[in-house]
Protein backbone atom coordinates (compact mmCIF):
# COMPACT_ATOMS: atom_id res chain seq x y z
CA UNK A 1 0.00 0.00 0.00
CA UNK A 2 1.30 3.49 -0.89
CA UNK A 3 1.60 5.93 2.01
CA UNK A 4 1.94 9.71 1.57
CA UNK A 5 4.18 11.50 4.06
CA UNK A 6 2.87 15.04 4.58
CA UNK A 7 4.05 18.08 6.53
CA UNK A 8 2.22 17.90 9.88
CA UNK A 9 0.92 20.92 11.82
CA UNK A 10 4.06 22.63 13.09
CA UNK A 11 2.65 24.73 15.90
CA UNK A 12 0.71 27.92 16.39
CA UNK A 13 1.28 30.55 13.67
CA UNK A 14 3.70 28.25 11.83
CA UNK A 15 2.42 27.60 8.30
CA UNK A 16 5.54 26.28 6.58
CA UNK A 17 8.97 24.79 7.12
CA UNK A 18 12.21 24.31 5.21
CA UNK A 19 13.67 20.86 4.59
CA UNK A 20 17.06 20.65 6.29
CA UNK A 21 17.98 17.10 5.29
CA UNK A 22 16.54 13.71 4.57
CA UNK A 23 17.55 11.15 7.16
CA UNK A 24 16.60 8.22 4.92
CA UNK A 25 17.36 7.48 1.26
CA UNK A 26 15.04 6.19 -1.43
CA UNK A 27 14.94 2.41 -1.31
CA UNK A 28 15.89 2.18 2.35
CA UNK A 29 13.82 0.18 4.81
CA UNK A 30 12.29 2.30 7.56
CA UNK A 31 11.08 1.20 10.98
CA UNK A 32 8.11 2.50 12.94
CA UNK A 33 8.87 5.89 14.59
CA UNK A 34 12.24 6.13 12.82
CA UNK A 35 12.97 9.73 11.75
CA UNK A 36 12.50 10.33 8.02
CA UNK A 37 13.27 14.00 7.49
CA UNK A 38 14.30 17.08 9.47
CA UNK A 39 12.35 20.33 8.96
CA UNK A 40 13.35 23.84 10.02
CA UNK A 41 10.70 26.36 11.02
CA UNK A 42 11.10 29.91 12.26
CA UNK A 43 10.82 28.52 15.78
CA UNK A 44 12.38 25.04 16.02
CA UNK A 45 13.70 22.12 14.03
CA UNK A 46 11.45 19.03 13.99
CA UNK A 47 11.83 15.47 12.79
CA UNK A 48 8.97 13.70 11.05
CA UNK A 49 8.87 10.02 12.11
CA UNK A 50 7.69 7.04 10.10
CA UNK A 51 4.19 5.83 11.05
CA UNK A 52 4.96 2.20 10.22
CA UNK A 53 7.53 -0.30 9.03
CA UNK A 54 8.04 0.01 5.29
CA UNK A 55 10.28 1.29 2.51
CA UNK A 56 10.87 4.86 1.31
CA UNK A 57 10.03 4.79 -2.41
CA UNK A 58 10.11 8.43 -3.54
CA UNK A 59 11.24 11.85 -2.25
CA UNK A 60 9.15 14.74 -3.62
CA UNK A 61 10.85 17.73 -1.96
CA UNK A 62 14.60 18.29 -1.80
CA UNK A 63 16.65 19.99 0.97
CA UNK A 64 16.32 23.82 1.20
CA UNK A 65 12.78 23.58 -0.22
CA UNK A 66 10.13 25.58 1.64
CA UNK A 67 7.07 23.36 2.17
CA UNK A 68 3.67 24.39 3.62
CA UNK A 69 1.73 22.39 6.17
CA UNK A 70 -0.05 19.53 4.39
CA UNK A 71 2.43 19.33 1.50
CA UNK A 72 3.31 15.76 0.43
CA UNK A 73 7.03 15.23 1.03
CA UNK A 74 7.56 11.59 0.13
CA UNK A 75 5.96 8.22 -0.60
CA UNK A 76 6.39 4.97 1.35
CA UNK A 77 5.38 1.41 0.66
CA UNK A 78 3.84 -0.22 3.75
CA UNK A 79 1.79 -3.28 4.53
CA UNK A 80 -2.00 -2.97 4.09
CA UNK A 81 -3.64 -1.50 7.21
CA UNK A 82 -0.32 -1.02 9.02
CA UNK A 83 -0.74 2.72 9.64
CA UNK A 84 -2.53 4.47 12.48
CA UNK A 85 -4.43 7.66 11.71
CA UNK A 86 -2.26 10.75 11.75
CA UNK A 87 -2.25 14.26 10.30
CA UNK A 88 1.17 13.80 8.73
CA UNK A 89 0.23 10.68 6.82
CA UNK A 90 -2.29 9.74 4.16
CA UNK A 91 -2.85 6.44 2.37
CA UNK A 92 -4.70 5.43 -0.77
CA UNK A 93 -7.19 3.81 1.58
CA UNK A 94 -7.81 7.21 3.21
CA UNK A 95 -8.58 8.70 -0.20
CA UNK A 96 -11.19 5.99 -0.80
CA UNK A 97 -12.55 6.22 2.76
CA UNK A 98 -11.82 2.54 3.37
CA UNK A 99 -11.63 1.78 7.10
CA UNK A 100 -8.13 0.86 8.25
CA UNK A 101 -7.35 -2.46 9.82
CA UNK A 102 -6.25 -2.33 13.45
CA UNK A 103 -2.49 -2.20 13.87
CA UNK A 104 -0.82 -5.28 15.24
CA UNK A 105 0.70 -4.73 18.64
CA UNK A 106 4.48 -4.60 18.47
CA UNK A 107 6.99 -4.93 21.23
CA UNK A 108 8.44 -1.47 21.80
CA UNK A 109 12.18 -1.01 21.59
CA UNK A 110 14.12 0.06 24.72
CA UNK A 111 14.10 3.80 25.27
CA UNK A 112 17.47 5.32 24.33
CA UNK A 113 17.44 7.94 27.10
CA UNK A 114 16.71 5.23 29.70
CA UNK A 115 19.59 3.11 28.37
CA UNK A 116 21.92 6.11 28.79
CA UNK A 117 20.69 6.60 32.34
CA UNK A 118 21.32 2.94 33.16
CA UNK A 119 24.80 3.08 31.64
CA UNK A 120 25.60 6.18 33.69
CA UNK A 121 24.34 4.50 36.84
CA UNK A 122 26.52 1.51 36.09
CA UNK A 123 29.59 3.73 35.71
CA UNK A 124 28.90 5.89 38.77
CA UNK A 125 27.43 3.23 41.05
CA UNK A 126 24.19 5.20 41.43
CA UNK A 127 20.92 3.35 41.20
CA UNK A 128 17.40 4.28 40.25
CA UNK A 129 14.59 1.81 40.93
CA UNK A 130 12.97 0.17 37.94
CA UNK A 131 9.44 -1.04 37.51
CA UNK A 132 8.91 -4.67 36.54
CA UNK A 133 6.36 -5.43 33.89
CA UNK A 134 5.97 -9.12 33.12
CA UNK A 135 9.43 -9.74 34.58
CA UNK A 136 11.13 -7.01 32.51
CA UNK A 137 11.91 -3.29 32.59
CA UNK A 138 9.08 -0.87 31.94
CA UNK A 139 9.50 0.64 28.45
CA UNK A 140 8.28 4.05 27.33
CA UNK A 141 6.71 4.87 23.97
CA UNK A 142 8.11 8.07 22.44
CA UNK A 143 9.23 9.62 19.16
CA UNK A 144 12.88 10.16 18.10
CA UNK A 145 12.51 13.89 18.83
CA UNK A 146 11.28 13.21 22.37
CA UNK A 147 14.11 10.76 23.01
CA UNK A 148 16.63 13.29 21.78
CA UNK A 149 15.20 15.97 24.09
CA UNK A 150 15.36 13.49 26.97
CA UNK A 151 19.03 12.82 26.27
CA UNK A 152 19.87 16.53 26.08
CA UNK A 153 18.14 17.30 29.40
CA UNK A 154 19.05 14.04 31.19
CA UNK A 155 15.46 12.95 31.71
CA UNK A 156 14.38 9.40 32.62
CA UNK A 157 11.29 8.99 30.45
CA UNK A 158 9.88 6.35 32.87
CA UNK A 159 9.15 9.17 35.32
CA UNK A 160 6.86 11.00 32.88
CA UNK A 161 3.19 10.27 32.41
CA UNK A 162 2.56 10.44 28.67
CA UNK A 163 -0.38 12.48 27.47
CA UNK A 164 -0.36 11.08 23.93
CA UNK A 165 -2.19 8.13 22.47
CA UNK A 166 -1.48 4.87 24.32
CA UNK A 167 0.31 6.95 27.01
CA UNK A 168 2.99 8.00 24.53
CA UNK A 169 5.32 10.69 25.91
CA UNK A 170 5.08 13.84 23.77
CA UNK A 171 7.26 16.89 23.30
CA UNK A 172 4.86 18.93 25.44
CA UNK A 173 5.26 16.40 28.27
CA UNK A 174 9.03 16.90 28.11
CA UNK A 175 8.76 20.71 28.09
CA UNK A 176 6.33 20.66 31.01
CA UNK A 177 8.62 18.39 33.01
CA UNK A 178 11.64 20.64 32.35
CA UNK A 179 9.67 23.70 33.49
CA UNK A 180 8.53 22.05 36.73
CA UNK A 181 11.76 20.31 37.59
CA UNK A 182 14.09 21.95 40.10
CA UNK A 183 16.68 19.20 40.37
CA UNK A 184 17.95 16.43 38.10
CA UNK A 185 18.26 12.75 38.94
CA UNK A 186 22.01 12.87 38.80
CA UNK A 187 24.80 15.27 38.08
CA UNK A 188 26.73 14.09 35.03
CA UNK A 189 30.48 14.44 34.85
CA UNK A 190 30.09 17.01 32.10
CA UNK A 191 27.10 19.09 30.98
CA UNK A 192 27.08 20.80 27.61
CA UNK A 193 26.44 24.55 27.94
CA UNK A 194 23.18 26.00 26.77
CA UNK A 195 23.26 27.06 23.12
CA UNK A 196 23.96 30.73 22.40
CA UNK A 197 21.30 32.84 20.69
CA UNK A 198 21.47 32.47 16.91
CA UNK A 199 19.17 33.92 14.28
CA UNK A 200 18.74 31.50 11.39
CA UNK A 201 18.04 33.36 8.14
CA UNK A 202 17.45 31.54 4.83
CA UNK A 203 20.22 32.40 2.37
CA UNK A 204 17.97 33.15 -0.58
CA UNK A 205 16.95 35.86 -3.03
CA UNK A 206 19.25 38.71 -4.04
CA UNK A 207 21.89 37.87 -1.44
CA UNK A 208 22.21 34.32 -2.78
CA UNK A 209 22.53 35.56 -6.37
CA UNK A 210 25.24 38.02 -5.31
CA UNK A 211 27.08 35.22 -3.54
CA UNK A 212 27.05 33.12 -6.71
CA UNK A 213 28.48 35.97 -8.77
CA UNK A 214 31.21 36.67 -6.21
CA UNK A 215 32.28 33.03 -6.10
CA UNK A 216 32.40 32.88 -9.90
CA UNK A 217 34.53 36.03 -10.03
CA UNK A 218 36.87 35.06 -7.18
CA UNK A 219 37.56 31.55 -8.51
CA UNK A 220 37.75 32.49 -12.21
CA UNK A 221 39.79 35.70 -12.15
CA UNK A 222 43.27 35.95 -10.58
CA UNK A 223 42.78 39.19 -8.64
CA UNK A 224 45.55 41.69 -7.94
CA UNK A 225 44.97 45.10 -6.31
CA UNK A 226 47.17 48.17 -6.62
CA UNK A 227 46.75 51.36 -4.54
CA UNK A 228 47.49 55.03 -5.09
CA UNK A 229 46.48 58.42 -3.67
CA UNK A 230 44.73 61.36 -5.28
CA UNK A 231 44.92 64.97 -4.09
CA UNK A 232 41.30 66.13 -4.34
CA UNK A 233 42.02 69.82 -3.67
CA UNK A 234 41.10 71.04 -7.16
CA UNK A 235 37.83 69.11 -7.36
CA UNK A 236 36.79 70.16 -3.83
CA UNK A 237 37.53 73.79 -4.68
CA UNK A 238 35.60 73.52 -7.97
CA UNK A 239 32.58 72.00 -6.23
CA UNK A 240 32.50 74.74 -3.58
CA UNK A 241 32.54 77.36 -6.31
CA UNK A 242 30.18 75.91 -8.92
CA UNK A 243 27.84 73.39 -7.28
CA UNK A 244 25.51 76.10 -5.86
CA UNK A 245 25.29 77.66 -9.32
CA UNK A 246 24.59 74.33 -11.05
CA UNK A 247 22.04 73.41 -8.41
CA UNK A 248 20.18 76.66 -8.84
CA UNK A 249 20.26 76.70 -12.64
CA UNK A 250 19.87 73.00 -13.52
CA UNK A 251 18.42 71.52 -10.30
CA UNK A 252 21.39 69.14 -10.18
CA UNK A 253 23.91 68.62 -7.39
CA UNK A 254 27.14 67.01 -8.66
CA UNK A 255 28.70 64.55 -6.21
CA UNK A 256 32.23 63.19 -6.62
CA UNK A 257 30.99 60.32 -8.81
CA UNK A 258 30.62 62.33 -12.06
CA UNK A 259 34.28 63.41 -11.73
CA UNK A 260 35.31 59.80 -11.17
CA UNK A 261 33.33 58.61 -14.19
CA UNK A 262 34.82 61.21 -16.54
CA UNK A 263 38.38 60.63 -15.29
CA UNK A 264 37.88 56.87 -15.64
CA UNK A 265 36.67 57.14 -19.24
CA UNK A 266 39.66 59.31 -20.23
CA UNK A 267 42.08 56.85 -18.58
CA UNK A 268 40.37 53.85 -20.22
CA UNK A 269 40.88 55.44 -23.65
CA UNK A 270 44.58 55.80 -22.84
CA UNK A 271 44.85 52.20 -21.55
CA UNK A 272 42.30 50.17 -23.57
CA UNK A 273 43.17 46.73 -22.13
CA UNK A 274 41.44 47.73 -18.89
CA UNK A 275 38.19 48.12 -20.88
CA UNK A 276 38.19 44.59 -22.29
CA UNK A 277 36.77 41.10 -21.76
CA UNK A 278 38.43 37.69 -22.00
CA UNK A 279 36.43 34.93 -23.68
CA UNK A 280 35.34 31.98 -21.54
CA UNK A 281 37.80 29.67 -23.30
CA UNK A 282 40.61 32.16 -22.78
CA UNK A 283 41.43 32.24 -26.50
CA UNK A 284 40.32 35.76 -27.49
CA UNK A 285 40.36 39.21 -25.94
CA UNK A 286 37.59 41.67 -26.82
CA UNK A 287 38.80 45.26 -26.43
CA UNK A 288 35.65 47.36 -26.23
CA UNK A 289 35.43 50.73 -27.92
CA UNK A 290 32.39 51.79 -25.93
CA UNK A 291 32.37 52.79 -22.26
CA UNK A 292 29.55 51.51 -20.05
CA UNK A 293 30.47 52.42 -16.46
CA UNK A 294 28.83 50.50 -13.62
CA UNK A 295 28.60 52.08 -10.18
CA UNK A 296 27.68 50.12 -7.06
CA UNK A 297 24.64 51.16 -5.01
CA UNK A 298 24.28 49.54 -1.58
CA UNK A 299 21.01 49.18 0.34
CA UNK A 300 20.67 47.14 3.55
CA UNK A 301 22.79 44.04 2.87
CA UNK A 302 22.16 44.16 -0.86
CA UNK A 303 24.24 45.51 -3.69
CA UNK A 304 23.11 46.48 -7.18
CA UNK A 305 25.28 47.91 -9.95
CA UNK A 306 23.41 50.20 -12.38
CA UNK A 307 25.28 50.90 -15.61
CA UNK A 308 25.76 54.35 -17.15
CA UNK A 309 25.76 53.60 -20.89
CA UNK A 310 28.06 55.42 -23.37
CA UNK A 311 29.63 57.61 -20.69
CA UNK A 312 32.16 58.89 -23.25
CA UNK A 313 29.39 60.55 -25.28
CA UNK A 314 27.94 62.55 -22.38
CA UNK A 315 29.12 65.77 -20.82
CA UNK A 316 29.56 66.39 -17.12
CA UNK A 317 26.01 67.61 -16.48
CA UNK A 318 24.44 64.76 -18.46
CA UNK A 319 26.43 62.24 -16.43
CA UNK A 320 25.41 63.97 -13.19
CA UNK A 321 21.73 63.79 -14.14
CA UNK A 322 21.78 60.16 -15.30
CA UNK A 323 23.71 58.98 -12.23
CA UNK A 324 21.09 60.59 -10.00
CA UNK A 325 18.24 58.99 -11.95
CA UNK A 326 19.79 55.50 -11.88
CA UNK A 327 20.57 55.79 -8.17
CA UNK A 328 16.96 56.79 -7.45
CA UNK A 329 15.63 53.84 -9.45
CA UNK A 330 18.00 51.49 -7.60
CA UNK A 331 16.75 52.65 -4.21
CA UNK A 332 13.14 52.25 -5.34
CA UNK A 333 13.70 48.78 -6.87
CA UNK A 334 12.63 50.22 -10.23
CA UNK A 335 15.66 49.27 -12.34
CA UNK A 336 15.07 47.39 -15.59
CA UNK A 337 17.29 44.63 -16.92
CA UNK A 338 18.90 47.02 -19.41
CA UNK A 339 19.87 49.31 -16.51
CA UNK A 340 22.09 46.66 -14.89
CA UNK A 341 23.68 44.83 -17.82
CA UNK A 342 26.45 45.51 -20.31
CA UNK A 343 29.00 47.18 -18.05
CA UNK A 344 32.61 47.34 -19.27
CA UNK A 345 34.19 48.77 -16.09
CA UNK A 346 32.88 49.35 -12.56
CA UNK A 347 33.38 51.81 -9.70
CA UNK A 348 32.50 51.03 -6.08
CA UNK A 349 32.47 53.78 -3.45
CA UNK A 350 33.31 52.38 -0.03
CA UNK A 351 34.27 55.87 1.12
CA UNK A 352 30.64 56.85 1.63
CA UNK A 353 30.62 54.39 4.56
CA UNK A 354 33.89 55.71 5.98
CA UNK A 355 36.30 53.13 4.52
CA UNK A 356 39.84 54.32 3.82
CA UNK A 357 40.92 51.22 1.83
CA UNK A 358 39.44 48.05 0.31
CA UNK A 359 40.18 45.34 -2.25
CA UNK A 360 37.03 45.16 -4.40
CA UNK A 361 36.06 42.02 -6.33
CA UNK A 362 35.82 42.38 -10.11
CA UNK A 363 32.36 42.14 -11.67
CA UNK A 364 32.80 39.14 -13.99
CA UNK A 365 33.41 39.18 -16.99
CA UNK A 366 34.99 42.64 -16.70
CA UNK A 367 38.74 42.79 -16.06
CA UNK A 368 38.99 45.61 -13.51
CA UNK A 369 37.12 47.57 -10.85
CA UNK A 370 37.99 50.85 -9.12
CA UNK A 371 37.49 51.21 -5.37
CA UNK A 372 37.21 54.79 -4.08
CA UNK A 373 37.46 55.73 -0.44
CA UNK A 374 36.98 58.42 2.17
CA UNK A 375 38.70 61.76 1.59
CA UNK A 376 40.89 62.62 4.59
CA UNK A 377 43.09 65.61 5.30
CA UNK A 378 46.69 64.41 5.53
CA UNK A 379 50.15 65.96 5.68
CA UNK A 380 52.02 65.74 2.39
CA UNK A 381 55.33 67.11 1.19
CA UNK A 382 55.05 69.61 -1.68
CA UNK A 383 58.22 71.26 -3.02
CA UNK A 384 60.03 70.39 0.18
CA UNK A 385 57.32 71.85 2.41
CA UNK A 386 54.76 70.01 4.55
CA UNK A 387 51.18 70.89 3.63
CA UNK A 388 47.74 69.56 4.54
CA UNK A 389 45.80 68.20 1.60
CA UNK A 390 42.49 66.28 1.16
CA UNK A 391 43.71 62.84 0.06
CA UNK A 392 41.62 59.98 -1.29
CA UNK A 393 42.93 56.41 -1.50
CA UNK A 394 42.10 54.53 -4.69
CA UNK A 395 42.33 50.78 -5.13
CA UNK A 396 42.30 49.11 -8.54
CA UNK A 397 41.61 45.37 -8.65
CA UNK A 398 42.53 43.87 -12.01
CA UNK A 399 42.58 40.54 -13.85
CA UNK A 400 46.24 39.54 -14.01
CA UNK A 401 45.56 37.27 -17.00
CA UNK A 402 44.83 40.35 -19.10
CA UNK A 403 46.53 43.27 -17.35
CA UNK A 404 50.09 43.27 -16.06
CA UNK A 405 51.03 45.10 -12.89
CA UNK A 406 52.93 47.89 -14.60
CA UNK A 407 50.07 48.56 -17.02
CA UNK A 408 47.56 48.68 -14.13
CA UNK A 409 49.73 51.07 -12.11
CA UNK A 410 50.07 53.41 -15.09
CA UNK A 411 46.32 53.33 -15.72
CA UNK A 412 45.56 54.27 -12.10
CA UNK A 413 48.20 57.01 -12.11
CA UNK A 414 46.72 58.48 -15.33
CA UNK A 415 43.22 58.41 -13.82
CA UNK A 416 44.54 60.28 -10.78
CA UNK A 417 46.15 62.90 -13.04
CA UNK A 418 42.73 63.60 -14.56
CA UNK A 419 41.25 63.93 -11.06
CA UNK A 420 43.98 66.22 -9.82
CA UNK A 421 43.80 68.48 -12.90
CA UNK A 422 40.10 68.61 -13.86
CA UNK A 423 40.57 71.96 -15.62
CA UNK A 424 42.06 69.99 -18.53
CA UNK A 425 38.63 68.63 -19.42
CA UNK A 426 35.93 70.43 -17.41
CA UNK A 427 36.05 73.54 -19.59
CA UNK A 428 35.17 71.47 -22.62
CA UNK A 429 32.16 69.67 -21.19
CA UNK A 430 30.36 72.00 -18.78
Amino acid sequence: MELKIQVPPLGESVVEGTIVKWLKKVGEDVKLDEALVELMTDKINVEIPSPANGKLTKILAEPDTVVPVGEVLALMEVAEGAVKEGKAFQTEADDKHIPEKPEEQKSPEPDEAFIQVMEHQKRTGMHAPTEDVEGGIKLVKSSPLVRRMAREHHIDLRKLKGSGRDSRVTKDDILKYIEQRHTVDFKPAFVWPEAEDVEVVPFTGVRKVIAGHMVQSAFTIPHVTTFDEADMSEIIGWRKKYVPVIEQKFNLRPTYMPFLVKATVFALKDFPLVNSQLSDDGQTLMIKKYYHIGFAVGRDNRLIVPVLKHADRKNFLEITKELAELGKKANEDALKMDDITGGTFSITNAGMYGATASTPIIAYPQVAILGVHKIKEQPVVIDGQIAIRPIMNLGLSFDHRVVDGGYAVQFLRRLIEYLEHPELWLLNVV
